[in-house]
């Protein structure tokens, strides 16, 4: 794996908060033996592995420049870019000048709201050691085999500084715990409150369920109308061109669940605003909606898993696959080529996975047998495959570095579903009243906070502050 693949899934990784990737996650990317189509698809894989910066870091016009004040604090041009780049290297968006100017407005935003914790925070005498930011840093890099040292070094050499992951990260922790050492004492569950929420868990499973993520922007007054629309459907427009759906919800929304990707769990049929449940019906899993109004603002909504009544969760299902390596290179020759079509052929001609790792031995590839693996586990190509395969059905082949995979399903195995017990119960109804604490304090914060857009005509000011210079 080359270093800039393997960067861009580390910082995937810490931006979304979610399962590691493993070195042999497959590109979600079919393909055909044509040597024509082959080559074409390589070159668009290498071009996305070696994204070409919009500018670079040094020659970034009036890069130390202030471009927004945030109260006492001063947000440069070079936390803007910085910011940008990392989003472009990760979210899987086209790394242009014409995308990095089209984010540019909404990493701004996203640095507004990170000032505003922080003062918040610091308000509070509420701190994140050096100490605690290289802890979470260090994780990063263990979980991927390497050192700090050798993460900052791949960081830097892609023009990325690490400094934009720390101070995310210490937006992050610092929210949080001013949120729950502010308001923790007085958030209470009871065994009344826990009792309700399991009766409510066991009337759902007679109801259809959904996993969801969520982007959510605020209209906090009828003269944002317009311009929160438009904000919400530039994401909607930027997630359909590949954006990942967990960068710019963490990125970009302003729901506390942003901290999480976007993910805010399983919601019945019921228990959502009419408009996002009606959004519902028109998706598949792994889809997203259009920008959906409701009553607070512009929400986007990602369908993980569903469960239909009755029934477990489809993404828990445990998977048994096996899976062939066909080394692959495009310089090999025509007879090369033509041979491992056949091979193809004859592999898709059989009808169990015993069968399979037979024709594999004796075309003298290596198969691997993958047991009972959650189906919300697997890399996205198996899973589209997966989604709809038969036992004993070959898939097409996918490009995956320098081989073709072949895979076929086994076995798949829906486990007993479990209702969490009382302490899950607990601890998923006291998240639910701090967030709600937390998008109201964040609200009343900036409200009163003093925004002054260097790159705009005029000054953006807080209500409060509007009526005391006009009365003033």
């Amino acid at each position: 794996m080359t270093q800039k693949i393997l960067i861009k899934k580390i910082l995937f990784i810490f931006l979304t908060s979610t399962t590691i990737l493993s070195a042999s996650s497959l590109a979600p990317t079919t393909s055909t033996l044509s040597p024509q189509t082959e080559k074409k698809v390589e070159a668009k894989v290498e071009t996305q592995a070696r994204p070409t910066p919009p500018t670079s870091g040094t020659q970034f016009k009036d890069a130390a420049k202030i471009a927004v004040i945030v109260n006492k604090d001063a947000i440069s041009n070079q936390d803007i870019y910085d910011r940008a780049m990392l989003i472009l290297l990760t979210s899987g968006m086209d790394n242009n000048q014409q995308m990095f100017e089209t984010i540019k407005e909404q990493v701004k935003k996203s640095l507004i709201d990170e000032k505003i914790q922080l003062q918040a925070a610091k308000e509070q005498k509420i701190f994140v050691s050096a100490a605690e930011i290289l802890e979470g840093i260090k994780q990063i890099a263990s979980d991927n085999s390497m050192t700090v040292d050798q993460m900052k070094d791949m960081f830097k050499k892609q023009g990325i500084t690490i400094k934009t992951l720390e101070d995310r990260l210490k937006a992050q922790i610092s929210w949080v715990r001013t949120i729950r050492d502010a308001f923790g004492s007085i958030v209470h569950i009871t065994e009344k409150d826990i009792s309700a929420e399991l009766e409510k868990l066991k009337q759902n499973k007679d109801k259809h369920q959904y996993e969801l993520l969520e982007i959510f922007l605020r209209v906090d007054n009828p003269n944002q109308e317009l311009t929160v629309k438009k904000d919400a459907d530039k994401i909607y427009q930027q997630l359909k061109a590949g954006a990942h759906f967990h960068v710019m919800a963490q990125q970009f929304s302003q729901a506390t669940s942003s901290a999480k990707g976007g993910y805010i769990g399983w919601l019945a049929q019921g228990q959502m605003e009419a408009p996002v449940e009606a959004s519902m019906h028109n998706l598949q899993i792994g889809e997203f909606s259009a920008p959906i109004r409701t009553s607070m603002g512009y929400k986007i909504v990602l369908l993980k898993d569903i469960k239909m009544a009755g029934q477990p969760a489809y993404g828990q299902t445990q998977i048994t696959y096996r899976q062939v390596y066909i080394p692959f290179r495009d310089d090999m020759t025509e007879k090369e080529y033509q041979q491992i079509d056949t091979h193809i052929q004859e592999m898709q001609q059989v009808k169990s996975c015993d069968k399979l790792s037979q024709k594999a031995k004796e075309c003298g590839y290596q198969c691997e047998l993958s047991h009972k693996v959650i189906f919300n586990d697997l890399p996205p190509a198996l899973q589209k495959f997966f989604r709809t395969a038969k036992i004993g059905q070959c898939h097409m082949p996918i490009r995956h570095e320098d081989h073709l995979i072949v895979a076929m399903m086994c076995a798949k195995e829906s486990p007993e579903e479990k209702l969490p017990t009382a302490e899950e119960i607990r601890m998923a109804l006291e998240q639910e009243k701090l967030n709600k604490i937390a998008t109201r304090e964040f609200n009343k914060l900036k409200s009163v906070s003093f925004i002054d857009d260097k790159s705009r005509s005029s000054s953006i000011v807080s209500s409060k502050q509007e009526s005391a210079a006009l009365t003033g």
